[in-house]
């Protein structure tokens, strides 16, 4: 596995100059912008307007007091990027030693038994070879876009540190794989027709959150107990008193990308897959999880079953509704799942027809 950190380091040396009537001089903030790690960690915002140029500003900006001005210059979901950057910029300048220890408790992981993990909940014959970037996000902990895993040292607690929060990753990494033979999920991968890119996201997403949340990292969606999952368990209980609430929505948001409403559905989705109101997770992860679990407790789905799902995503809610089916637990309604199905039957005429 490799394991790229000089672009976290090279940020928290120039960070670490800063004073309080300093700021960084152009040239270093070229350095750091063109760095390699750098340039790709900022590639995984490519759907956010001028990421690069927005980034140069925070860095030019700092260390002045954080500008709260952000409705003004971006649509909502942009704002949030900016503060959440900022936020992990100055996080950094205020815990470089911190942060240089993080670095080091990654670079002296034990990463091959983390890579293990992952397979374990992976098709046979996946090919997993990680690269992994480490960051100073404050907008995201870890996660994983264009066939690389991304590690933030803002929220990085070497007290804390968890094979399943990484193996979760490197599983994103995993169904990647298989995805990337997918006709289907790669003629959508971009927003060309946004129907079917949104159709195809929601069940990859499905699939991948679901699996690496329920086999990977279950204490995401759990309960743990204890002084300091406090804050964790009021948001699983939370959760779980919104599960039929949360299934209203992903029901609604299936219904909309059928029936398409691009405004509604780009909301929705939104809504449902980013966790909007700092919880710990988004709504989606924890429900698609939760189902896994489902299916993996029913005696009529088995574990190949679920992990095969990767293979084809499009089967999730027909695995689900036999797991839920068994269980006696809230299912998708039949006139949901005919036109599901129909959609995915217009999805693979196609395919045919340009084959």
């Amino acid at each position: 596995m490799e394991i790229r950190t000089e672009g976290a380091s090279l940020l928290l040396d120039k960070l670490e100059t800063l004073g309080e009537n300093d700021q960084l001089k152009e040239e270093e903030i070229n350095e750091i912008i063109k760095h390699p790690d750098i340039q790709q960690w900022l590639k995984a915002y490519d759907w956010i307007d001028d990421q690069k140029n927005k980034f140069r500003e925070l860095l030019d900006e700092l260390p002045d007091e954080i500008s709260n001005d952000f409705k003004s210059r971006d649509q909502e979901i942009n704002n949030l990027w900016l503060q959440k950057i900022d936020f992990g910029l100055r996080k950094a300048m205020d815990n470089i030693q911190q942060m240089r220890s993080s670095l080091e408790a990654i670079k002296n992981y034990d990463w091959d038994s983390t890579v293990q993990k992952a397979l374990d909940y992976l098709p046979d014959k996946t090919e997993l070879e990680p690269v992994l970037v480490v960051t100073v996000d404050g907008f995201n902990g870890g996660m994983f876009r264009h066939e690389t895993v991304y590690l933030s040292l803002v929220y990085f607690d070497t007290s804390l540190i968890s094979e399943d929060s990484f193996a979760h990753e490197l599983h994103h990494m995993g169904a990647d794989y298989w995805w990337e033979k997918d006709t289907r999920i790669q003629r959508f991968k971009d927003k060309g027709d946004k129907q079917k890119y949104y159709f195809v996201q929601l069940f990859t997403y499905l699939v991948g959150e679901g699996i690496a949340n329920a086999f990977c990292s279950p204490e995401a969606i759990t309960e743990v107990e204890g002084e300091e999952t406090e804050q964790h368990d009021k948001m699983v209980r939370k959760y779980q008193e919104e599960m039929e609430d949360i299934f209203d929505n992903l029901e609604k948001l299936l219904e909309n990308i059928i029936e398409f409403s691009e405004e509604e559905v780009s909301e929705l989705y939104s809504n449902f897959t980013m966790d909007k109101e700092n919880r710990g997770i988004p709504s989606g992860h924890f429900l698609s999880g939760r189902m896994v679990q489902m299916m993996d407790r029913s005696s009529s789905v088995s574990r190949d079953e679920i992990l095969d799902l990767i293979k084809d995503p499009f089967k999730f809610l027909h695995i689900y509704n036999k797991a839920a089916g068994e269980l006696d637990a809230r299912k998708f309604s039949n006139e949901l799942m005919e036109k599901v199905d129909e959609f995915i039957e217009h999805l693979e005429k196609k395919e045919r027809k340009e084959l």
